[in-house]
């Protein structure tokens, strides 16, 4: 009975212990219950927000498609991208394409042919000159056989030939082709033959980045206008004065320095011709010469540029187009040279000269002035001594982007009577057309001489005439220049 009792007691307390687990599974289930259902919320509130976020970002594309369909993309701006990009391409070809294997060529400021690694480059440019003169004298001169004197001609046809090879610090320049063959008037025979002939012709190496040497022909550092391209002019030609003056063409060495706003170049050649100062050149007006003919013993030239303001490229040309900058360039020179001994009384045909010029460029506007003196001793044996002056003072200024007005004034020459005592006044106006830059245009002037033009002075490719009379000529010219 006793164990019954007991038995009975202890499943009592088993069903109980089984019932408050029971109740505590039931309630820490419902706490957890409790848990889940507020993470269900939280997450459903999440999803809400993510979905509210998403219907807002759709109707924000479908405002920008409608948009872009309306304004960004329409036809019109569509064929505006397409014919950017094919022009864009079309000049990409047309300057750099690939030949053969890994050689570049195309059209860069010129015609080139280039090595894929750079090594080697060549450019190929040209000149052409198409020109009419018309020159009259006035009456009054018995010995003239015809008072108007005028043509056409090719004044200059040239190939420009350059480039580098083996490396960019390696140069060369050479220009060949068909030109007068007595430019400065040292010899009346050749006069106005037009034949082949060889401009500049020469090699030159860049030692650092301050200086170079070049060697072969080139034109003296001594005028600027003679520095000045052909066809960077801004009248038809150079004056008649920079023809006598301006020490023209010479074969030699250069070298050249350059740091900043200044650059100096020197020179030693076989000297300068203008003023008959070289033998050789009464029979072969133009450079180069035989080694041994009779030029001179010594020759050096000396210019020192300044840049006051701008930059160097800007002076390369007489013209400052609409839109350029403000620029001031200085420039002084200097020149000696001792002929060899020539004739029976082996006097040697001494020679010094100086230069100074100023160049200043303003948006449309352009102004030079420079002056010049040569004395020279020991011309013949009936002339010990003579000097050369010479001023030039010119202007320009542009009427449209394309229309340029332009001015200048020459007088000077040679002092001595026994030299022709040239009194020279020549004042010459006239107007460029620019159909495309200096590569396309007409250059048209008119120039009247005031003063008197001696044998020594005359020069047919310019256009001028001798006359030892006063206010007597006057001289039409106009020029097709193509340039590449």
């Amino acid at each position: 009975m006793k164990k019954q009792r007991i038995q009975s007691r202890t499943t009592r307390t088993i069903a109980i212990h089984v019932a408050v687990v029971l109740v505590a599974f039931v309630c820490v289930g419902a706490v957890r219950a409790d848990d889940i259902q507020r993470q269900l919320d939280l997450l459903r509130n999440r999803l809400d927000t993510v979905q509210q976020n998403t219907n807002d970002m759709r109707e924000s594309l479908d405002e920008l498609r409608a948009e872009s369909q309306e304004d960004w993309l329409t036809e019109e701006r569509a064929d505006e991208i397409r014919s950017l990009i094919h022009a864009v391409l079309t000049d990409a070809d047309n300057r750099t394409s690939l030949v053969g294997d890994g050689v570049l060529g195309g059209w860069s400021d010129g015609f080139f042919l280039a090595s894929s690694d750079g090594r080697f480059k060549l450019t190929i440019g040209g000149l052409m000159q198409e020109r009419y003169v018309m020159n009259h004298q006035r009456d009054g001169f018995g010995s003239l056989s015809d008072r108007w004197r005028g043509g056409l001609e090719n004044t200059r046809t040239r190939l420009d030939i350059g480039g580098h090879i083996f490396d960019k610090d390696t140069t060369f320049l050479v220009q060949a082709g068909w030109g007068y063959l007595d430019p400065n008037a040292i010899s009346n025979t050749p006069l106005l033959r037009i034949g082949a002939r060889l401009w500049d012709s020469w090699i030159k190496f860049k030692l650092n980045e301050e200086w170079s040497v070049k060697l072969g022909v080139f034109m003296l550092p001594f005028t600027r206008e003679s520095l000045v391209s052909d066809k960077y002019q801004l009248a038809v030609d150079r004056t008649l004065l920079d023809y006598r003056l301006g020490l023209a063409r010479s074969q030699g060495v250069e070298f050249t320095w350059a740091r900043g706003g200044k650059r100096v170049f020197l020179a030693a050649s076989n000297g300068s011709l203008p003023t008959n100062g070289i033998p050789a050149a009464g029979t072969n007006p133009t450079p180069p010469w035989a080694a041994l003919s009779q030029d001179a013993e010594w020759a050096l030239t000396a210019r020192a540029e300044f840049l006051l303001e701008g930059n160097w490229a800007q002076f390369t040309q007489f013209t400052s187009p609409i839109g350029s900058e403000n620029a001031t360039m200085v420039g002084v020179a200097i020149h000696g040279q001792q002929g060899e001994r020539t004739g029976s009384t082996g006097r040697k045909q001494d020679q010094y000269g100086i230069t100074a010029d100023l160049s200043m460029n303003f948006d449309g506007m352009s102004f030079f002035l420079s002056g010049t003196m040569h004395n020279q001793k020991n011309v013949t044996g009936n002339i010990p001594n003579a000097d050369w002056v010479g001023y030039i003072a010119q202007a320009s200024t542009y009427m449209t982007d394309t229309t340029e007005l332009f001015m200048r004034f020459e007088g000077g020459g040679v002092r001595q009577n026994t030299m022709g005592g040239d009194d020279l006044h020549i004042l010459t106006s006239g107007v460029n057309w620019y159909l495309d830059g200096q590569g396309l245009k007409v250059t048209s002037d008119i120039g009247w001489s005031f003063g008197e033009i001696s044998n020594g002075m005359q020069n047919l490719m310019v256009g001028w005439r001798s006359t030892t009379e006063q206010n007597s000529q006057w001289l039409f010219r106009t020029q097709l220049q193509l340039a590449f």
